[in-house]
């Protein structure tokens, strides 16, 4: 049941690392439609914050009855991650909090993520909201 959700703050996802290499800025830039050339050696910023969202949306969408929808981003980085370079993306669940609704129960949860690249230094720090619905 979702309402465990509230009981989960604190919980650390396992680290998460993820290579930086041209297939992967050339389908992200691709699929935003930026075909700048400055992506030739720099990752979009925006690239960094969709790294590891379908491990957390493995971890809030338990059953078929249950809808994950992303409901905000705020975003502060740091240094811009190069290409070749090694991203880890280390995530908590920051809070959450219960609200019935007409259609069900949804929680909204926060997490707080942390980026670094792989000398240790921070690249971004993130807090992303995720709404997640279970149909009754």
């Amino acid at each position: 049941m979702i309402s465990e959700l509230k009981d989960r703050a604190g919980y650390e996802l396992p680290p998460l690392e993820f290579e930086l290499e041209k297939g992967l800025i050339s389908k992200f830039t691709e699929a935003v439609g930026d075909d700048s050339q400055r992506w030739q050696t720099e990752a979009p910023p925006s690239l960094i914050t969709a790294l590891g969202f379908d491990k957390v949306y493995e971890l809030l969408a338990s059953s078929e009855k249950v809808a994950v929808l992303h409901g905000a981003t705020e975003v502060e980085f740091h240094s811009p991650a190069k290409m070749g370079d090694t991203v880890t993306m280390k995530a908590k669940i920051a809070s959450a909090r219960e609200r019935r609704t007409a259609t069900g129960v949804t929680v909204f949860v926060n997490f707080d993520i942390c980026y670094t690249n792989q000398r240790g230094e921070p690249v971004a720090n993130c807090r992303q909201t995720a709404l997640v619905t279970q149909n009754e």
